[in-house]
């Protein structure tokens, strides 16, 4: 007899149904954990005792090309396994290898940085995987420079709509993304090739083992591009500082990338640029922690010198 988490809802039995027949084998066990920002997730465990998460939803697709690359590539990272996937109602569904490890926000802030150098070994792998030009990984092509790229994450008839939304300072946001884009259009990106990028190593994404401090399982490849490696590594500045790891661990951090100065102006940029990006996600619904990274995120704004 299958056991249903309570939250189920009938277009998770629908799911469970295909996979079934996909599979060719009983699901007995549906677990529904709190879900992230755009795609959803659930467990489920097999008569054979076989365990799956199930990734779902319209942007669930954008996975896709990143695991063919992957397996393609053969760089020795921590991906689990993409066993299948069909499209249901319109939506894309992926049926993964469940990690058995803890994911990086499961533990303690004061354990977090532990995780740094494992994270950055293993952007540098994935950074060895290049491209002769930027573009968005679910794009098959694109004629946008990098600079180009970056420009269109604040196109300012959007950001005149976000800035709008309750709990955002109209006025800090409409003249922080007109700034950002006057940096981005001041930069110079020498750039000769582009690397494979994740965008987004955070602790949801993350999955850990406390016994080595190594990253044990990287998901979550929607918005993988190629690009700027230092567009990457800002993520995990933005990491350091969204949990408050201190001055020490910024620097340890720096130690482990050695910058040239024209590195770290441009890796400065984009973790400015991504602390002005996120308030567009965060603002969607303003639950009591997306309430707070609101709060960090203008409150440094209102504290940053353009010039």
């Amino acid at each position: 007899m299958t056991s249903i988490s309570a939250t189920a809802t009938n277009f998770h039995k629908r799911i469970v149904i295909r996979i079934e027949e996909l599979m060719k084998d009983n699901i007995v066990d549906i677990k529904i954990p709190l879900q992230g920002m755009t795609s959803k997730v659930f467990f489920i465990k097999t008569e054979e005792r076989r365990e799956y998460a199930v990734k779902y939803g319209k942007e669930a697709k954008n996975d896709i090309p990143a695991y063919e690359l992957l397996a393609k590539e053969k760089i020795n990272i921590p991906v689990p396994k993409l066993y299948n996937s069909f499209i249901l109602e319109e939506c894309t569904v992926l049926i993964f290898e469940k990690i058995s490890y803890p994911l990086l926000e499961s533990i303690r802030t004061a354990e977090m940085s532990r995780y740094i150098p494992s994270m950055v070994q293993n952007l540098k792998k994935l950074h060895t995987i290049k491209f002769h030009k930027p573009r968005l990984l679910i794009e098959k092509e694109s004629n946008k420079t990098w600079k180009e790229m970056m420009l269109s994450l604040f196109e300012i008839n959007d950001w005149e709509k976000i800035s709008n939304r309750e709990g955002l300072d109209t006025d800090l946001i409409q003249t922080s993304v007109k700034e950002i884009r006057e940096k981005i259009r001041k930069t110079n990106f020498h750039i000769h090739e582009y690397s494979f990028l994740h965008t987004d190593f955070n602790q949801r994404n993350l999955f850990i083992d406390p016994k080595s401090d190594k990253i044990t399982g990287i998901i979550d490849w929607e918005e993988a591009i190629f690009g700027d490696p230092l567009y990457d590594f800002a993520r995990i500045r933005m990491f350091i500082w969204h949990f408050h790891l201190g001055r020490k661990v910024v620097e340890d951090y720096y130690k482990l990338l050695s910058y040239t100065p024209e590195q770290k102006k441009r890796e400065e940029l984009y973790w400015l640029l991504r602390v002005i990006q996120y308030l567009r996600w965060y603002s969607e619904e303003l639950s009591e922690f997306n309430i707070a990274r609101v709060k960090l995120h203008q409150d440094l704004l209102r504290k940053y010198q353009w010039r």
